[in-house]
């Protein structure tokens, strides 16, 4: 079946590729993916497959994170570039120690899966623990339990024990996480109207948005400032501009781009100042700081950080968000990343593209009518204060 599987790609590809192909294979037998030459294949019976396949054999560094016998190999699988920390056969993937994670780009770019900022792919993140490797954001537990390198080429494979699944969408996530409880009510309930007149729910509006980064509150931190939040509930641009200092607009910001000392402009065109401690990492608005409870749980339009407390800044300057938002989409439509995302002076991308510095850093303006974040955070105040909210 692997000779067989090999004549099929060598007809659509060159003599070098197939050369590739042939090492390619015997590396992934090595480490008992044998049956990865029957999935490449398959995969040569669409344009999409076809894409990937020539992707990959292109010369470039890649790394793929290769399922067992068991499993399929697909975009979602294979990072950009080279994370490994040694040049032997059997390479050691570089990783963060847990709670630090490691960010790479992945080729799954797919619009029916991925709407992040610039048409970017989407990432896998993953941590080690106790001497082990584990991929982040799965259902199931999925780690690394082998390695090779394809030789002559730039690919290093890590066989794995387990199928990777795409990230969710943001009502999807939070309606999973035993810490959003409250806020997955709400979004699955709550049917607000939309801009072209018809009714739609919290949940589909925020899904709609093409890149962001949320510090979202845990149900204790609603909880803890209910008195706060019922004298808010009838003032609509206090609410508008509390919901948009926990929101990063057109940009993804993942844990390895938040450092010590960072600024980024929220959605409202304050500052979220960023500092880390022996206790953690916390974020700043105006006058109200919260820990960092969570990172980097991965949704199809952006990332999502947990918080434990509610960022209760009334403070904003339209003219700031503006700009930090024409920034990032600028910074977005250009970023290349081929190895670790992680902070850069560039921006918080982590990318090769210009962005903008300092607090300009993140995004503004949210690109969806006014009125949707106004319903929005209200019945954040009615669904925590009163324990329900209908429209």
């Amino acid at each position: 079946m692997r000779l067989q599987s090999l004549a099929i790609l060598a007809a659509l590809t060159s003599l070098s590729y197939a050369q590739n192909l042939t090492a390619f294979a015997d590396a992934l037998g090595s480490i008992g993916a044998t049956n990865f030459t029957a999935i490449a294949a398959n995969l040569n019976s669409t344009s999409e497959g076809q894409a990937v396949i020539q992707t990959l054999l292109s010369g470039r560094n890649f790394t793929i994170f290769a399922p067992n016998n068991d499993a399929h190999v697909l975009s979602y699988h294979i990072l950009q570039g080279n994370f490994s920390s040694s040049n032997s056969s059997t390479p050691e993937l570089v990783s963060g120690n847990s709670p630090d994670h490691t960010i790479g780009r992945s080729l799954l770019n797919s619009s029916e899966f991925v709407t992040l900022e610039g048409n970017a792919s989407q990432v896998l993140a993953w941590t080690k623990e106790n001497g082990a490797i584990s991929l982040l954001n799965q259902p199931n537990n999925v780690s690394v339990i082998n390695s090779t390198r394809v030789a002559g080429t730039g690919i290093d494979i890590y066989l794995i024990n387990g199928v990777l699944s795409f990230p969710p969408t943001l009502s999807t996530l939070v309606s999973n996480s035993s810490n959003t409880t409250s806020l997955s009510g709400l979004l699955n309930s709550t049917m607000i109207p939309a801009a072209d007149g018809t009714n739609q729910t919290l949940a589909t509006v925020l899904d709609m948005q093409k890149g962001m980064t949320a510090f979202a509150p845990t149900n204790d931190a609603f909880s803890a400032i209910s008195s706060s939040l019922s004298a808010l509930a009838g003032n609509q641009t206090a609410v508008i501009t509390v919901l948009q200092n926990h929101i990063i607009n057109g940009t993804s910001v993942y844990s390895t781009e938040i450092t010590n000392g960072a600024s980024m402009t929220s959605a409202a065109g304050e500052s979220l100042k960023f500092s880390t401690n022996s206790s953690g990492t916390y974020v700043t608005s105006g006058s109200t700081t919260a820990k960092i409870v969570q990172t980097d749980l991965l949704t199809s339009n952006g990332v999502v950080h947990l918080i434990d407390a509610v960022l209760l800044n009334l403070d904003t300057d339209p003219s700031a968000a503006s700009s930090a938002y024409q920034s990032a989409t600028s910074a977005a439509a250009t970023m290349t990343e081929t190895g670790p995302i992680a902070a850069s002076a560039t921006g918080p991308n982590g990318s090769s593209s210009t962005s903008s510095g300092g607090s300009n850093n993140g995004a503004g303006t949210l690109p969806i009518t006014v009125h949707y974040y106004t319903m929005s955070f209200a019945a954040v105040i009615g669904f925590v204060v009163f324990g329900a909210y209908t429209v």
